[in-house]
């Protein structure tokens, strides 16, 4: 062939020229081969590129003789899936295979029977039946199967992403983000990489969709001096009050609107915080109650972004933004906050920190761990389970949040400087230090709170789950009041033993039986999540938030999810709403009946 002069020893080279010298009549005993050392590439980094040489010469070579894949003509973009999660040699021949394709589509490679055109069209479909696995999803589903696991196949179709750009997938990719983003997360990661994705898919090709763009802008050119190609800060620098203010109202509402932060974001509040603090409302300020908070505690509130804000640490400005909207700033609440910036870290804490965010900076640390707590305490409906499945410690950090900041601020001082938590269950006190914890599977896609918090009350929940067991009822009846320490109703209902389950939960929650029931809310509940042919996946715990009219004059249940993902089939059929039926930041919702029909516990008040 002429084509091959290698000077690396590599395996899969190797493999694959011993491959090409063979006559057609050998190549299936070599085939294997090159699928084994191809299986065991695709799991060292860059292994895909590395492959992606040769997908132009794959057909000269012989790979697919005789195998599923030799004719084009004859793939099926829904099969791609199922080869894919085989694993092993099966998965690696697909991957090639993939590789093939993306070749021809990216004219590397003129093949006689499929066009650019048609192969572009292939992987399109390709992308787009899987783009759970391409972006990963948090679902219950995908949670509960660990199919997020699966790295290998997400890893794949990334590269192929990468490397491909079609339209259908870029607006699929641009409806994602909008899903997320509407939920106000706080990590925003995924997002952030979502829009780097569609951007570099589009190849500087121009979006037409404006309500998709204001994503892009969010993050890119949030305002028009960030647009300029001339030295932002320079431009700060140049600039009179007048043009500041005008800069810091653009960096807020991009904020309000879409929950992003840029680095612009971060630069701006670091100048006028520290030469210009009388405009900081401009930035911070987006209702009545913020401008009153500002004006109130400006020193405190400056001394918070010298203290938290960092490059790194940029999202807490939108938490920050949240934070000032809320009725919460008394005297005990900054006291606490304020002891939050100076109470000492121990070891074991400073150690899990350093070691996920390898970051030795004491400092660093710091704003990380004030940063995180801004973030939570502004976006308590942004607080996410990320893949672990942990979501009763997540729902109680965010209902501490929402009922009673102050007490957590409290928790987790004392949790930062002694390490452990001690909460008590039927009087008998149960603290994090004298259990073991278990390690979370996802560190990526939680805050800095959750991170540090969550394995120390999953150990506790799990401690009183063992106390609550074998007494014929749900253990949640007695765990949730005391794991959620204070406010959480007294009465209890399961759908498994109380016959009046369904006509109780009318008599109080719905507002024309209980005008008055979202006087007492948040509370948790329990509902069952069903995959979309029906099966049981298990029990999930939110956080019932309100029930009232939408604007269409429907009964609906507003609801705190902590799998930040909360656009998605439960099951019948039944998809849940992030936007556009009422719902606040954050907020999930369901009509009354479709509620109901996933619920299976939940607390009520004891009347008599």
């Amino acid at each position: 062939m002429g084509l091959f002069l290698f000077t690396s020893e590599d395996s899969f080279q190797r493999a694959f020229y011993q491959l090409c010298k063979t006559s057609a009549l050998t190549k299936r005993l070599f085939q294997h081969a090159v699928y084994e050392e191809a299986a065991a590439l695709l799991k060292e980094p860059n292994g895909l590129a590395k492959i992606y040489k040769y997908a132009h010469l794959f057909d000269e070579a012989g790979l697919f003789a005789g195998k599923p894949w030799e004719n084009v003509r004859k793939l099926n973009p829904p099969l791609v899936r199922g080869t894919l999660h085989a694993g092993g040699i099966m998965a690696a021949a697909e991957a090639m295979s993939n590789l093939r394709i993306l070749s021809i589509a990216r004219g590397d490679y003129v093949h006689p029977e499929m066009s650019a055109a048609e192969a572009t069209e292939f992987l399109t479909k390709v992308m787009a039946l899987n783009l759970d696995l391409l972006l990963m999803k948090e679902t219950e589903e995908n949670r509960v199967t660990q199919l997020y696991k699966d790295k290998q196949a997400s890893e794949i179709l990334g590269f192929i992403s990468d490397h491909c750009f079609s339209s259908h997938v870029f607006q699929i990719l641009y409806q994602e983000v909008d899903n997320l983003a509407v939920q106000r997360p706080i990590v925003t990661n995924k997002i952030l990489k979502l829009i780097a994705n569609a951007r570099k898919l589009a190849n500087g090709q121009k979006v037409t969709d404006s309500s998709l763009m204001k994503y892009e802008n969010a993050v890119y050119s949030p305002s028009n001096l960030a647009a300029a190609r001339e030295s932002y800060e320079n431009k700060l620098k140049a600039s009179n009050d007048l043009l500041l203010i005008k800069e810091a109202e653009q960096l807020r509402e991009s904020m309000k609107h879409t929950g992003l932060v840029s680095p612009f974001h971060a630069l701006f509040l670091k100048l006028i915080n520290k030469e210009k603090p009388d405009l900081l409302q401009s930035l911070l300020a987006a209702d009545k109650t913020a401008r009153k908070n500002l004006r109130s505690n400006l020193p405190f509130v400056s001394s918070l972004i010298t203290s938290a804000v960092t490059m790194n640490t940029r999202g807490s400005i939108y938490g920050l933004m949240c934070l000032l909207q809320r009725d919460i700033f008394t005297s005990e609440l900054i006291g606490e906050v304020e002891k939050l910036v100076k109470v000492p870290i121990h070891d074991q804490i400073k150690n899990r920190l350093i070691n996920v965010n390898k970051i030795l900076d004491l400092s660093a640390l710091r704003s990380l761990v004030v940063s995180g707590m801004i973030n939570v305490l502004g976006q308590p409906l942004g607080i996410g389970q990320g893949f672990n499945p942990t979501c009763q410690s997540t729902r109680a950090l965010s209902y501490w949040s929402q009922k009673n900041p102050v007490m957590l601020l409290k928790l987790f001082n004392d949790f930062l400087e002694h390490g452990k938590i001690t909460i008590p269950f039927e009087g008998r006190p149960i603290s994090s230090d004298a259990l073991p914890h278990v390690s979370l599977d996802d560190e990526d896609n939680i805050d800095t709170v959750s991170l540090l918090l969550i394995p120390h009350l999953d150990s506790i929940y799990f401690e009183m789950l063992k106390a609550a067991n074998g007494r014929g009822q749900d253990p949640h009846k007695w765990i949730n009041p005391s794991f959620h320490i204070n406010g959480v109703w007294s009465e209890f209902s399961d759908i498994y033993s109380d016959s009046d389950f369904k006509a109780r939960f009318y008599r109080h929650y719905h507002p024309s039986e209980n005008p008055n029931v979202n006087e007492g809310l948040p509370q948790p509940a329990g509902i069952t999540i069903y995959n979309q042919t029906g099966q049981v996946l298990g029990a999930h715990a939110v956080l019932i938030q309100r029930v009232c009219h939408d604007p269409k004059g429907c009964i609906r249940v507003y609801f705190y999810n902590p799998n930040n993902d909360s656009l998605q089939v439960w099951g019948n059929s039944i998809r849940t709403s992030v936007t556009g039926n009422g719902e606040r930041d954050g907020e999930s919702s369901l009509p009354f009946e479709d509620f109901l029909y996933f619920l299976y516990a939940f607390h009520f008040p004891n009347q008599e």
